[in-house]
Order: C-alpha cells, then sequence, then structure tokens
C-alpha cells in the first residue's frame, strides 16, 4: 500500500512537472515576438504587445508628451523651452525595440522573465532629436543675445573732442549650443535638464582712443596760424584758422587698432591753393627796343623775379607741424623767374629785323584823348610775345581808370558819342591790328565800332581796318605763329599826330594780301536828334554830333608761306550801323 501511494505521489510530481513546462514553453513560445508582461514606457503598459503595434500605442499615447521643460542659461538671462520646442520628439519604434528587448539579454532566464510580470519594469521614452529645429529655435534667442561689438570712436565736433569707448560684443555659437542641447537631453527626457549656451566673445576692431583724444584736444585748444617767414612790406597774412576751423580739416583714422587723428590733406592742399593768389607776384619781362644798326636789343625796362606760394612745401610744413603737435607752420614761397630778362639777346630770342608796321592818325584830337592815346601806346612798347603766344591787348593795357592816370574823352556809346575815362585807347588798339594784320599774323579776337570813327579813316585808310576794345568784356588777340619772339615797339611821330606799331622778328618769308573794304548795305541815318540844353545861351542851336551814313565793310586777306602755299584766308566783316546827327539848343529855340 505504501508503495503504491508513493507511486502516485511521483506520478502526479511527473504530471505537474511535465504541465509546468509545458505552461513555460507556450508562455516563451506566445512571446517570442512579444513583449514580455510587466513592461511599461512611460506608464504605458506593453505586455504582450509585437513591437510595432507597441511602437503604435506609444505614438497614440505618448507622442506629444510633455516632457519637463530645458533651462536655457545666457549671459545674463534664462530661458525654459519645451523639448519639442527644441527638435526633440518620440522614438516610437526605437523604444518599443527597447521594450521588446526587456528579459531578452544573454543571462536572462525564466525567473527573469517571472520577475519582470510580477515586479514590473518601467522604461523612459527614447526621444529622436532634429539638430535643424534646435538651430530655429535657438536663433530667435540669438537676436536677443547678440550684441555687436562697438570701435572706439573719436569725433571733432567744432571744438570739441567727442570720445567713444570700445565695447566688446557677443554672439551665440548656435551650432556649439545644439551640440550643447543635444548632450545634455542625452536622449532621454530627463528632470531638470539645464544647458549654458555657448556665447563667444566678439572683440572691436579699434580698442584705443585716449592717445588720439589727447592729442586732438591739444591740436584744438588754440587757433592754427600759418605765416610767411620773411613777409614784405604790404605782404598779406598770417593767417588764422579757429579751433572749429581747424577741426575740418582733421581726419580720424584707425591704425593697427588705435584712432589717430591725421591732417585732411585734400583740404589742407584746398585751403592753400585758396591762398595763393593773394601771394603770387608775377614775374615781369623786361622791355626792349631792336638798335637796327647793331642788331642787338637795348633794354628800356628791367626784368623782376615774381614769386608764387609751393603749396607742396607748405602743405609738408604744415603736416610736420601738425604732427609735432605745434600750433604755426610756415609757408614756403618760390622764385617765379621771368621769361626775357634784361639779359636776353636778339640772338636768343631770334629777333633779326622788321617784320610787320601798322600806323594810324590822331590829328586833332582833343587834349584828353590824344593824352590817353600816348599813355596807351606807352604800355605795349617793348614787350615781348613767344613763339605761340597769344597777345591780348587788355592783358598788356591793364586797368583804365583816372587813377591810372587816363584822362575823360569822347567813346562811342550806342546812337551818340558819350564822355568817358579813357576815351582814344581804341586808336591804339585799331594800330595794333593793322600791324597783325600786314605782318600775316592770326587774328585770334576782333570787333568792329558800331559806328564808323573818322579819326581812323586817316591818310587812305577806309572803313573796316579798325578795332574797338572794353576791357574786359572786348578785347583784341593775336598769335604769334612764327617759331621766333615777337617784339613789338610803338612809336609816336609827333609833328604827323601818327601813331606807329613796329613788328620785330625772323622774317620767314610770308606774303601778305590784302583787298578791301568792299563796301555794300549803305543806310542812311534818321532825322536829326534834338536836345534842349539850359545853359545854352536862349535861341541857339550847335550840331553836337554829325550824321554818318551805315554799311557794311569787308576786307579779305591772304597770307602765303615762302613756298607760296595758303596759310590763311580771312573775312574781316564791319557792320557800322547809321548815325543821327545831334543837335543841342537854348531855351527858346524852336526845333525843325
Amino acid at each position: 500500500m505504501k508503495m503504491s501511494r508513493n507511486r502516485t505521489v511521483w506520478i502526479l510530481a511527473i504530471s505537474l512537472a511535465s504541465l509546468l513546462a509545458g505552461a513555460v514553453l507556450a508562455f516563451e513560445a506566445w512571446h517570442a515576438d512579444r513583449i514580455y508582461p510587466g513592461v511599461r514606457v512611460g506608464g504605458v503598459p506593453l505586455g504582450g504587445k509585437r513591437p510595432a503595434e507597441a511602437a503604435a500605442l506609444l505614438q497614440e499615447r505618448l507622442g506629444a508628451p510633455e516632457h519637463p521643460p530645458i533651462l536655457l542659461r545666457g549671459p545674463d538671462r534664462s530661458w525654459t523651452a519645451r523639448p519639442v520646442d527644441l527638435g526633440f520628439s518620440l522614438a516610437a519604434e526605437e523604444t518599443a525595440w527597447m521594450a521588446f528587448q526587456a528579459g531578452r539579454g544573454s543571462d536572462d532566464t525564466i525567473l527573469d522573465h517571472l520577475r519582470l510580470l510580477l515586479q514590473g519594469y518601467d522604461l523612459d521614452p527614447l526621444l529622436s532629436f532634429d539638430p535643424s529645429q534646435a538651430r530655429l529655435y535657438l536663433r530667435t534667442l540669438a537676436e536677443q543675445i547678440d550684441l555687436p561689438p562697438v570701435d572706439a570712436d573719436l569725433r571733432l565736433e567744432g571744438g570739441t573732442v567727442v570720445m567713444t569707448p570700445a565695447r566688446t560684443g557677443r554672439m551665440l555659437d548656435v551650432e556649439a549650443s545644439v551640440a550643447a542641447v543635444q548632450a545634455a537631453m542625452g536622449g532621454t527626457p530627463g528632470e531638470g535638464v539645464e544647458v549654458t549656451l555657448v556665447v563667444r566673445e566678439l572683440p572691436p576692431q579699434v580698442t584705443e582712443a585716449e592717445e588720439a583724444r589727447t592729442y586732438a584736444e591739444s591740436l584744438l585748444s588754440q587757433p592754427f596760424a600759418l605765416v610767411l617767414s620773411a613777409p614784405r612790406e604790404g605782404d598779406p597774412g598770417p593767417w588764422f584758422l579757429s579751433p572749429e576751423e581747424l577741426a575740418t580739416m582733421l581726419q580720424v583714422q584707425p591704425v593697427d587698432g588705435r584712432l589717430q587723428v591725421v591732417p585732411d590733406e585734400s583740404a589742407w592742399r584746398a585751403y592753400l591753393e585758396s591762398l595763393a593768389p593773394a601771394l603770387a607776384i608775377e614775374p615781369v619781362d623786361a622791355r626792349f627796343h631792336f638798335d637796327e644798326a647793331t642788331g642787338q636789343l637795348v633794354p628800356i625796362a628791367p626784368s623782376a623775379e615774381g614769386r608764387a606760394l609751393d603749396v607742396e612745401a607748405s602743405l609738408q610744413n604744415v603736416l610736420h607741424a601738425l604732427e609735432e603737435g605745434q600750433h604755426a607752420a610756415p609757408l614756403a614761397l618760390r622764385a617765379v623767374p621771368p621769361r626775357y630778362p634784361d639779359t636776353a639777346t636778339a640772338e636768343e630770342l631770334g629777333i633779326r629785323e622788321l617784320v610787320a608796321e601798322g600806323d594810324s592818325y590822331f590829328i586833332g584830337s582833343p587834349s584828353g584823348r590824344d593824352h590817353n592815346i600816348r599813355l596807351a601806346a606807352s604800355k605795349f612798347d617793348g614787350i615781348v610775345i613767344p613763339p605761340g603766344g597769344i597777345f591780348s591787348f587788355n592783358h598788356y593795357l591793364g586797368e583804365v581808370s583816372a587813377e591810372a592816370g587816363y584822362d575823360e574823352a569822347y567813346i562811342t556809346a550806342g546812337e551818340q558819342l558819350a564822355i568817358e575815362v579813357g576815351g582814344g585807347i581804341c586808336q591804339v588798339s585799331t594800330t595794333a591790328f593793322r600791324a597783325a594784320l600786314w605782318g600775316g599774323y592770326p587774328i585770334v579776337e576782333r570787333w568792329y565800332h558800331h559806328h564808323r570813327v573818322g579819326y581812323y579813316e586817316l591818310m587812305g585808310y577806309g572803313p573796316g581796318f579798325d578795332a574797338t576794345i572794353y576791357s574786359p568784356q572786348v578785347d583784341f588777340k593775336f598769335r604769334n605763329d612764327r617759331d621766333a619772339a615777337l617784339l613789338i615797339e610803338t612809336e609816336i611821330e609827333d609833328d604827323a599826330h601818327r601813331l606807329i606799331f613796329r613788328f620785330y622778328s625772323t622774317d620767314d618769308g610770308r606774303e601778305v594780301k590784302v583787298e578791301g573794304p568792299v563796301i555794300t548795305d549803305e543806310t542812311e541815318p534818321g532825322p536829326p536828334i534834338y536836345q534842349l540844353d539850359e545853359s545854352m545861351e536862349p535861341g541857339t542851336v550847335v550840331q553836337w554830333q554829325s550824321a554818318q551814313n551805315g554799311l557794311t565793310a569787308t576786307v579779305e586777306r591772304w597770307v602765303y608761306d615762302a613756298a607760296g602755299n595758303l596759310l590763311y584766308h580771312d573775312l574781316f566783316v564791319s557792320r557800322y550801323a547809321p548815325r543821327r546827327a545831334v543837335y543841342r539848343y537854348g531855351p527858346g529855340y524852336q526845333p525843325p
């Protein structure tokens, strides 16, 4: 009996073991592709789920999890950001696979699987990270973090120096900060995650301005003077630039990270050039007569050296003075030699013979007109025109005024004669024109008179051989087109009241042919003009101005070289207006 009972127990034990083994085998077989019971992710039970099913469940339950925020620490403030804003999201498939691996280690046994079932096993969900989302978020923070560096600055406001110190800037290093965020999370949304953002310093390019400020304040502490080292009586200057003016002629420039105050060379050059005219003294050429007997030049007026401001040398003086912190600089002057010193010889200048002559007569001229002709003619006696040079009548004539010694005399002004200082000078320009005309020189500028002038038509000259001037607008000019210099001599034959211009140079064999004048378009003047003169005797009348026809006079000139080739062909057309007679009468006279 006892043996029967033991056999029964044994059979039961074997049966139970078989059942248990079968159950274990069935359990393991069932979970061969399923997550073991007791495994949870973020509180979501996943036991019995295949990985794909678990991933879908996790996506449904934890797709937008409220993970703890991340603290982002900046240089002077902090921000809290949701992980999702920084590019973190649930890695559902990876998390499900991690849950599936629970209990499947190489050393795990059925007991470990039972322990999972009985005790449970919680896992944190895995997160995926999108760095582009993190970059986008951090770039918005950069707008609040970034500060541009500020260079040291120095401004010259009037005579005041204003300095701004340098300031270091900063810039959020987005890429380094993205890496720091990723490293701090470690792939899981843990509690209390803090990230110190990576911020780089941006040093300014210009850091130092104090030395420049001190230098500028010293320069602007008083006016700056420009002086002549050896001034002559009557010289202008000195010139003082106030601190405000001086400030406009200085520049602030960065050099190797430091500010420097330097002169504005272009401004100084322009300022010095503005002083040049007041300091310039034109050299004076000697004047000569040509001794036809000896063929030599005889000086009749000495030459004189001129001077000019040496702008570049003066600029260097200014730059040196400013560099040394001085408040004055000398101006540099240079000598300007005359083109024709009184030592010049006829051989050097190519003056060998008389090449042209022009004349006019002023018999019967009133004393004022006679005086003016003589004075004006003296201005041209002995002058030398260089080869290729332009003769300007007004240039050599100079100022026409009572202070210059001229008297009042009649001039042509509109329809009636008028009295003005310098009347009669056109007699001289007319004579110069005739010499240039017969000498074959190219005429650059010539104006005819408004009306015919009887003085200019004496001794065989007809209308059209005159040249009027009215300084400075109306001039007479011709060019010395010969290879040799041109010497002009003037002479007045007192007995004949004849003015002569003689041109001396080298005869190049040119031939001059002049025809005319050809008279056309004659017009008669209108009726006489009568003017009341209260100072005249009652009932008297005198003729003040004679009537004169208007006409057009054409003078034609051909100039040929020594070989017979035509050099110039000129038409000098003068259109003279008619002039009415003018009568003055006393009270009581009845004009017709």
